[in-house]
């Protein structure tokens, strides 16, 4: 997405007129968005609460020092409340010096003699942090681009977009579906981690056994010389292909790789609607495109459910599978391993 940064330029103004153009047009020629004095507008609330807002709105801060010191308020100016205030908010800032050379050959209609030790001593404000100095208006927008792009990237703001390029109500009102489900999702996940043992409802376990017992070969009436692959089994391999709700095409390479051949269309959508029987998928029939439909899966919540149980129970027979594997004759029998929440 496009960023378009709002950058503050401060600087008396009279004195700096050119100098400011030629800032104004690098910031825009990058593409950001220039606020200077000029471009305020009269407003009833004071000059200052007005200028601290524009700072507020801004993501980055560029001060021009010259020879002059500015107007003042308290004491104070303009232009040294300014920079004081954006560093207090954090603002990221970026200053600019006019050289020790140039101050020499400076136009003397351009200087404050008045206020010289005013400025020397705002000069030395800004030197505390990092500053770079500039001989002429071009020295100086080509250095304020070379330090913007610095600055954008190791201390990356808020920015602004255009409204077209901002996500649709629809995408919006989708992406706060998701975090509500996320949100619910990670209570749900609080809560069984807060409980010793995850309890298996009964028709969850049931299911469980029958999909384990039941086999792609017994569904498609084959011989079962060369073994058996459960058909619980084959749902739990194809987790991360069923939440992308896949067709009879996209199934095909995932039972290829489980059953290690080629099914027929026929055969595979036999197979699937075993799930479907238990609740667990829903199907669908469309054409898009084929001359033939194509069959369409897509998990329900039901089948999220049986997921969850399906895997922990896995995960815990293998546990009690590891246990009883690394007994020796002389250690004690393990304890007994309840797969089954029915049979507490």
């Amino acid at each position: 997405m496009d960023v378009k940064y709002q950058v503050f330029v401060s600087s008396t103004y009279a004195d700096l007129i050119d100098e400011r153009r030629s800032v104004i047009e690098s910031i825009l020629n990058m593409g950001h968005i220039p606020v200077g004095m000029e471009a305020f507008q009269a407003s009833d609330d004071s000059q200052w609460d007005y200028i601290k807002r524009r700072i507020d709105d801004s993501d980055y801060y560029v001060l021009i020092v010259a020879e002059r010191y500015g107007s003042e308020l308290k004491g104070k100016s303009y232009t040294q409340m300014e920079y004081e205030y954006a560093i207090s908010q954090n603002v990221p800032t970026a200053a600019f010096l006019l050289d020790s050379t140039a101050r020499k050959t400076w136009p003397a209609d351009k200087v404050e003699f008045e206020k010289k030790a005013k400025l020397e001593r705002f000069r030395r404000l800004c030197e505390k942090k990092l500053v770079k100095h500039w001989r002429n208006k071009d020295d100086l927008a080509g250095k304020v681009a070379m330090a913007l792009n610095e600055l954008t990237r190791q201390k990356p703001r808020t920015g602004w977009v255009r409204a077209d390029n901002l996500p649709s109500a629809q995408v919006l009102a989708e992406l706060a579906l998701l975090s509500e489900e996320k949100r619910s999702l990670q209570q749900q996940v609080e809560r069984l981690t807060g409980e010793e043992v995850l309890t298996i409802p009964g028709d969850y376990m049931w299911r469980i056994r029958r999909l384990e017992e039941e086999s792609i070969e017994s569904v498609l009436a084959w011989k079962e010389d060369q073994g058996t692959k459960p058909l619980l089994d084959l749902f739990l391999e194809l987790d991360f292909a069923l939440v992308r709700s896949p067709d009879t095409d996209d199934l095909k390479e995932h039972f290829r790789d489980f059953v290690n051949y080629e099914l027929e269309v026929y055969e595979l959508e036999s197979v699937m609607n075993e799930y479907v029987k238990h609740g667990l998928l829903d199907a669908n029939t469309i054409f898009n495109g084929h001359a033939e439909p194509v069959s369409t899966y897509h998990l329900t919540d039901r089948g999220k459910q049986f997921l969850m149980y399906a895997t922990e129970w896995r995960s815990r027979k293998s546990a009690a599978e590891r246990q009883v594997n690394s007994t020796t004759p002389d250690s004690d029998p393990p304890a007994q391993i309840h797969l089954d929440p029915d049979s507490h």
